[in-house]
């Protein structure tokens, strides 16, 4: 036993180490099973003194925090308490207009106007300036980006807005388009009391599947990014990692990419399609599904995964789900492929990705040349005292312990591989 220490102590000391580097770690990624899944709850034409306090109710039944849009031309004294309440239990409030109106139309005298108005109200009620702006019947135009100095908002649709929606289809739609990262578009107008009722089917479903209900700042915080102009979000993801390239896709026009059918298929679920887009709207390009002969028809568009304003990944899982819903196979499609969903887009680059197979992880391999040597003890060596700025370092294969630290022990185990092949 003597024996063993004294070597693992002259492999620390030569490699220049104390049993002080044990504290060197490294941000290895964290397995997915264990991270938290974050849906943002946000709620739009308020405030008032029934529907918006019964919705607070809901979500402080569930500690569950939210993101209230308001309508300036709704504050007023009695509305003014339920707008407090909201912001003391941790609800973020932002702003929807003054009026409600169509403001794409509208000067930017006026726009700006509409914005400062709620903007000043809401600072009256709670010291704080609004941070997002829910454009009125999610109308964008150029003009209205350039005169508001707001991240905007959509979310997807719940059409909580139609009276004849019942609470269980309402509930439906959260429950079917819940995914890490999504915002989703309610509303607690006075006497909307079946969007009341559709939280209370959907909130603990959703707890079940793991989710945590957030504010907009929060969501962008916790998934790295940062709130970008002439972007309208409905989901903030984080970018998918653990993909290669797997070959660049050819651009038939500059507003149109036409996807292999037959390779998406027998890639599985292990693809992904990424792009780079400039939008004139700010809405991120869409793949369509497109069936137009024989029964059923089909134009059916699919949301990336990820987008930030410059880039947009689909992933694979999205695809095959709406194939399954409609019930049609990839052959059966006349076509596939990646376009505008709204406004002028243009594509300058775009790759077909596949999932890296982690069975091919080379124990060790850390600068990922395909083979364990002394080249990988040293680049580990460096990596430990702070010279990190090398072209490769493969954490995974890097983390002999599969412990999620990288440390002298690892380093260890690597010297103890390598003296074992000579």
């Amino acid at each position: 036993m003597k024996r063993i220490v004294k070597f693992i102590i002259s492999l620390l000391t030569s490699a220049g180490m104390t049993f002080s580097s044990f504290i060197v770690t490294a941000n290895v990624p964290a397995k997915a099973e264990n991270e938290s899944k974050l849906i943002a709850l946000t709620f739009d034409d308020g405030p008032n003194t029934t529907t918006t306090n019964d919705v607070l109710d809901v979500l402080d039944k569930y500690n569950a925090k939210a993101s209230f849009f308001l309508i300036g031309d709704n504050i007023d004294p009695e509305s003014a308490v339920s707008v407090k309440r909201a912001y003391d239990m941790g609800m973020e409030i932002d702003n929807h207009s003054k009026t409600h109106s169509n403001m794409s139309k509208m000067s930017a005298e006026q726009v700006k106007d509409e914005i400062s108005y709620v903007d000043e109200k809401v600072m009256e009620i709670t010291g704080e300036h609004t941070k997002f702006f829910r454009p009125p019947f999610i109308d964008v135009s150029q003009s209205l980006y350039d005169a508001v100095d707001l991240p905007f908002i959509c979310g997807i649709d719940c059409q909580d807005y139609m009276q004849n929606v019942t609470a269980q289809e309402r509930a439906d739609y959260i429950l079917n388009g819940a995914k890490d990262g999504v915002i989703v578009l309610l509303h607690d107008a006075a006497g909307n009391h079946q969007t009341v009722e559709a939280l209370e089917l959907a909130m603990p479903k959703l707890i079940e599947q793991g989710y945590e209900f957030v504010t907009l700042t929060e969501l962008f915080k916790r998934q790295g990014e940062t709130p970008k102009h002439n972007i309208l979000y409905s989901n903030v993801a984080k970018y998918p990692e653990g993909y290669e390239t797997e070959q660049l896709l050819s651009i038939e026009a500059s507003d149109r990419i036409s996807l292999n059918k037959g390779i998406l298929e027998k890639l599985g679920d292990t693809y992904a399609v990424e792009i780079d887009y400039v939008s004139s709207t700010g809405y991120p390009p869409v793949i369509a599904l497109q069936k137009w002969s024989g029964t059923p028809q089909v134009w059916h568009t699919i949301q990336p995964f990820y987008f930030n304003g410059d880039k947009a990944v689909f992933l694979a899982d999205d695809i095959i789900s709406a194939l399954k819903q409609l019930k049609v196979e990839y052959n059966e499609l006349d076509g596939i492929g990646v376009t505008a969903y709204s406004g002028e887009i243009t594509f300058s680059n775009a790759k077909l990705l596949v999932k890296k197979d982690s069975t091919e992880i080379i124990k060790g391999d850390v600068n990922a040349d395909g083979s364990f040597n002394i080249a990988d003890v040293v680049s580990m060596q460096n990596w430990l005292l702070g010279r990190k700025n090398m072209k490769s370092f493969d954490h995974k294969a890097a983390d002999m312990l599969s412990d999620d630290i990288l440390d002298a022990f690892d380093l260890s185990l690597m010297r103890s591989m390598l003296i074992k092949q000579l």
